[in-house]
């Protein structure tokens, strides 16, 4: 009977889902690779709506640069993550300014969406996932800062399709287990062997009206992006 439950407890394991690999799979989608794409990104406000359109290159792991092409006023802006470092350029200012790691939560161009969504895989890095719930429709984790993480989040709860772990919904806590935003990711494309969302809504589930919507245009994934984009010259000069 011993022999039995130790053979039982193995085989049990050995089936159960690596959380780890989960979370790996989910950001590929969500990443998309390496590659250059446009988004409209609307930040909706009780009493207003702004539009910018953004080009962004990216390496699909934590290297991606930013330039802001509408509205005119903000033409020109550029924002630079290589690993940890963020950059941001100023082109009225002709000034490039460094933030700090926990920059990374800070609010992009006003809207409800962080530096850390842009761009980096931060979660893998961050977090320890584990799986809490499971069907054919969907797989939920949970995900717990490391010791010393540079996050605000006391926790974050990711839903992902089944089989494909294409990212559905992810929803962040403060440290009393509020729900403070919430991303809903929708209208997947295939891209090789990933999934990619390229609808993305963002939530502040603390302010009524205040939502930021992400839409993804002229995507071109699986291409080499040059290490010069990801440079500070690139800010302000473009990667063509």
């Amino acid at each position: 009977m011993g022999l039995l439950l130790v053979v039982l407890a193995v085989s049990a394991a050995q089936s159960a889902p690596d959380a780890r690999a989960i979370l790996r799979a989910i950001e590929d989608n969500h990443r998309g690779g390496s590659g250059r794409f446009t988004v409209v990104l609307t930040v909706a406000r009780p009493d207003r709506r702004t539009e910018y359109v953004l080009e962004i290159w990216t390496d699909g792991e934590d290297r991606a640069l930013v330039q802001v092409k509408a509205p005119a006023r903000d033409a020109g802006q550029a924002f630079l993550r290589v690993g940890d470092n963020l950059w941001i350029y100023t082109p009225r200012l002709k000034r490039t300014l460094r933030l700090p790691p926990s920059g990374r939560s800070e609010s992009f161009l006003g809207s409800d969406i962080s530096y850390s969504d842009l761009a980096g895989r931060d979660a893998e890095q961050d977090y320890t996932p584990r799986v809490v719930g499971e069907d054919e429709a969907a797989v939920v984790l949970e995900l717990l800062p490391k010791p010393g993480a540079p996050t605000p989040y006391g926790k974050l709860v990711v839903k992902a399709a089944s089989r494909t772990y294409a990212p559905l919904e992810w929803t962040f806590y403060d440290q009393r287990e509020r729900a403070v935003k919430r991303i809903t990711f929708s209208e997947h494309s295939r891209i090789g062997t990933r999934l990619f969302p390229t609808r993305t809504v963002v939530e502040d589930l603390l302010r009524s009206g205040y939502r930021t919507t992400g839409a993804f245009r002229d995507t071109h994934f699986g291409v080499p992006v040059p290490d010069a984009c990801f440079t500070l010259q690139a800010m302000e000069q473009g990667c063509e």
